[in-house]
């Protein structure tokens, strides 16, 4: 699925059949522009809006839809609204994701550390037995080479349980800013 914002009050919504599937939306009940297709339609976008940035700021009275069902068994919808009123501002959402990093000596922890140094936004080092664990904050942008580097060096994991047991259990290291201090050694 993609969409692309046509004007301020206009969106191109494409569906493949998987989306079709997963949002449980029928290309021929499309077609006939049924009651139920529809209803199918108002609650999936509904759920798109709240997951996406559609009509981002604005909430929107009325919505007008036109759904044209591909041969693929997908769909293209345009989406407009009608009679939009500005949204109260919002608090600006945390983009930053939390994963850590395991590997086996300082020096794979070091070299971790140095290249990944300048794109976390936090690093601390933690060593629980004879693995060292750093624990890397970055926004979601940075994360994607973040994570490419940490499978490199040792096993990777965004799960909050396995971070928080580090935390508690494992022996600080450096709490704060480990990634710079770590690459500033020689």
């Amino acid at each position: 699925m993609y969409y692309d914002t046509l004007s301020r009050n206009t969106v191109k919504i494409v569906l493949t059949r998987g989306d079709m599937d997963r949002y449980s939306l029928e290309s021929e009940s499309l077609r006939t522009r049924s009651a139920e297709s529809k209803r199918s339609l108002t609650g999936f976008l509904k759920k798109f809006q709240s997951e996406s940035s559609l009509f981002k700021d604005h909430k929107p009275e009325r919505l007008f839809l036109e759904a044209f069902p591909s041969d693929d068994g997908g769909c293209v919808m345009y989406v407009s609204t009608l009679g939009t009123g500005v949204m109260p501002a919002q608090e600006p959402e945390d983009r930053t994701e939390t994963v850590m990093c395991t590997v086996g000596s300082f020096s794979d922890a070091a070299h971790f550390c140095r290249c990944i140094s300048g794109k976390a936004e936090r690093s601390a080092l933690y060593r629980l037995g004879a693995d060292y664990c750093i624990i890397v904050g970055a926004d979601t942008g940075a994360m994607c080479d973040i994570c490419r580097i940490a499978e490199e060096f040792g096993e990777m994991t965004d799960e909050p349980s396995d971070i928080a047991y580090i935390t508690e259990y494992g022996d600080e290291i450096c709490g704060s800013g480990a990634a710079e201090l770590i690459s500033g050694l020689r």
